[in-house]
């Protein structure tokens, strides 16, 4: 297993999520700025992704002890 991230990885951290990261730097750096509203999305947007990734590695995890 490589250390360096594949192809995929830089596909979809560098160009699938470009809209989601100017969408979080407008709450930040846009006007008007509301510090309070920007950092409750931030948190939304980081529980509804670790929300959905933890039962995924779970999933994986549980996948991979049965079948392999």
């Amino acid at each position: 297993m490589s250390l360096l991230p594949g192809p995929g990885t830089w596909l979809i951290f560098g160009i699938v999520l470009v809209p989601v990261y100017v969408m979080v730097l407008a709450w930040f750096f846009g006007a008007p700025r509301d510090v309070s509203t920007a950092l409750r999305g931030l948190a939304y947007l980081i529980a509804f992704v670790l929300l959905l990734w933890i039962p995924m590695y779970i999933l994986s995890v549980i996948i991979g002890v049965i079948f392999f």
